[in-house]
């Protein structure tokens, strides 16, 4: 395994995990100190993320606290899901003061992210969208959107921005529900530091092929982040990567590593019903298996047995690694 692999992840193993069920948690969750004293003994991950604002008031702060464990800073994510005042969207909302309000937020979040150290921040608008016909104006609310986000984008260019793209949840249907129209967005908006990040259960509940997407991002230079997670392509349910598609996620770790990603690979995941730090061993034992049946393949060069379609033998390979 190279050295390169930079694997983070959230710190919702060791939160709460409320869902509307169980609103009050199915734990009792540990304090912000002893979640990152936690996260910091997997062995395998170096880094972690938080949503901005959060728990910690300023971005030097933010940077004090993981150095005393040893972890680093994967990404800053731009909180615009959790308050209620957007719950009818952020930058397509009808209300101009609640599209300034998602705007200011994003800006302070660039601003933290320059403190801190983050290399980029992370932008998912998670209540942009609608559930009934004629509820949303999709010209306006497109409209307000690039707007939005090209003001954002100007306001701290050393700061890259990643949008992320999911289909549903908590709206019924997500104005930027898939990988197409991210890029869409991202090229218009045609700043070199804006770019996507690509969450594989995202794409497969959009019914994407997350190695495709990938390749299509990085054609466009536009792949900045990456989450790992899995789930049944019906909803996005967090599960441990390679738990339900073992495959893709080998066809995935190979496309990334052949298109010579370098940025952060971040567990999403949301072990309601699990203890957190063998989800995560779990879920690094995974992502390192997958990586390395990439590198194998490489190895052996089946991109030639692909172009010259002969992709059964390429399956052939696949299943003698994994053994009797």
């Amino acid at each position: 395994m190279s050295d390169d692999f930079k694997l983070a992840s959230n710190l919702a193993p060791f939160s709460r995990l409320s869902d509307r069920f169980v609103p009050t948690g199915y734990c009792a969750g540990l304090k912000m100190d002893k979640q990152l004293e936690r996260l910091s003994k997997v062995r395998g991950i170096s880094g972690t993320g938080f949503a901005w604002p959060g728990p910690f008031k300023r971005g030097r702060d933010i940077r004090k606290a993981l150095n005393r464990h040893g972890l680093r800073l994967c990404t800053l994510d731009t909180d615009i899901y959790t308050d209620p005042m957007f719950k009818y969207g952020s930058l397509s909302n009808r209300d101009p003061k609640i599209r300034r309000a998602a705007i200011a937020r994003a800006k302070g979040a660039m601003d933290a992210a320059l403190e801190a150290g983050s290399p980029d921040i992370n932008f998912w608008m998670g209540h942009d969208g609608f559930e009934y016909f004629f509820q949303g104006h999709y010209a306006d609310a497109w409209n307000w959107i690039e707007d939005g986000l090209r003001e954002i984008s100007e306001h701290e260019p050393s700061v890259p921005i990643s949008i992320e793209p999911k289909c549903k949840e908590p709206r019924a249907n997500s104005y930027l529900a898939n990988m197409g129209k991210a890029l869409l967005l991202v090229n218009k908006i045609n700043k070199p530091h804006v770019g996507v990040t690509l969450d594989f259960g995202h794409s497969l509940a959009a019914l994407e092929n997350p190695a495709e997407v990938a390749v299509l991002a990085h054609r466009e230079g536009r792949l900045q982040q990456i989450h790992l997670n899995d789930n049944y392509r019906d909803w996005d349910h967090d599960l441990i990567p390679g738990a339900v598609n073992v495959w893709d996620h080998v066809e995935f770790f190979y496309w990334v590593r052949k298109l010579g990603y370098k940025g952060w690979f971040v567990l999403d995941i949301y072990p309601y019903r699990d203890e957190g730090v063998e989800v995560l061993k779990r879920s690094v034992q995974v992502c390192q298996k997958c990586r390395r049946m990439a590198d194998k393949l490489i190895e052996m060069n089946v991109e030639q047995l692909q172009r010259d379609g002969r992709h059964l033998e390429v399956m052939r390979l696949l299943w003698d690694m994994v053994g009797d």
